[in-house]
């Protein structure tokens, strides 16, 4: 049984290798060279698996095919690669798993059957990352011993589409990971459908991706826009949050600096805020103290 909640605009990664009509090709193509297995479109049951999302709030960045009984999930990581990625799978496989197995069924004599599960992640971002790596649900752990519990999540750097066997393998991935690439290096931040489509315009011309782009031009511009506009908005919270954190630190160094005599303005200069600040902040310090 298909989850099913299109709430959420697809990335063009999830488009290509789930949604669009070559999707289960693509995804198969894809799978063999991550899997090292020669599967055939006429010889394997293929569903797809769709949840609405918890990971990614803005757009889906995953693919999840069943495929003969096997449940794989796919994520593409384009900035850098998530240690936190095998409780997001954990998290994610099991709504997946709610979704096949009824309430009832749950608490029934007999076992019930699920799909054996395999993820893997497609790093095609520019910092450095092994060709291929685990992340470990237990690594996350307070203290690492005989864990009853594990979730080993298989991250491909998919970098260079000319050096690394797996894209060599794949020549969708590797059609995909040129057309990221021209999309990059043509993004403009003040004009992003002008350069979306400019980047459509240019992989096109170099025959990369032509049939899919040629039918979903209009499509793939929304997709982009959608996850650029996400990029920015994570960008736009970490600096919040940066910032959010420096001011806290700022409040409890004045705080305990000013506790211990040391002169307002020299406070002011080491956390650098202004000495109006720091007196606004030790209020409560000089009550504390005047009561004590």
């Amino acid at each position: 049984m298909a989850l099913w909640n299109r709430k959420y605009k697809d990335s063009v990664f999830t488009d290509l290798f789930g949604s669009d009509r070559d999707g289960k090709k693509n995804f198969l193509e894809l799978y063999n060279a991550l899997s090292g297995n020669d599967y055939k479109l006429n010889e394997v049951e293929l569903e797809r698996k769709i949840i609405e999302q918890a990971l990614y709030k803005t757009f889906n960045n995953d693919v999840s095919w069943e495929i003969n009984g096997k449940l794989i999930v796919l994520v593409e990581h384009q900035s850098t690669v998530n240690e936190n990625m095998p409780f997001r799978c954990l998290e994610y496989v099991t709504r997946i798993y709610e979704g096949i197995i009824p309430v009832k069924a749950r608490y029934a004599e007999k076992v019930q059957k699920i799909p054996n599960p395999d993820f893997y992640v497609v790093y095609v971002g520019k910092k450095p990352q092994p060709a291929e790596q685990e992340l470990r649900l237990s690594d996350a752990f307070y203290t690492k011993d005989n864990c009853k519990l594990e979730l080993v999540v298989k991250v491909k750097n998919c970098t260079d589409p000319n050096l690394l066997p797996i894209v060599k393998k794949c020549d969708i991935l590797k059609q995909y990971c040129l057309f990221i690439e021209i999309v990059e290096q043509n993004f403009n931040r003040l004009l992003p459908k002008k350069s979306f489509k400019k980047a459509i315009e240019i992989a096109m011309e170099q025959g990369i991706l032509t049939d899919y782009l040629d039918r979903k031009s209009r499509e793939v511009i929304n997709m982009l826009c959608a996850k650029y506009s996400y990029k920015d908005d994570i960008a736009v919270k970490k600096q919040e949050a940066f910032e959010d954190g420096q001011q806290a630190n700022a409040i409890k160094n004045a705080k305990a600096y000013y506790s211990n005599g040391v002169p307002i303005e020299i406070i002011a200069k080491s956390q650098n805020i202004t000495i109006e600040q720091v007196k606004e902040i030790v209020k409560d310090v000089v009550r504390v103290s005047a009561e004590a």
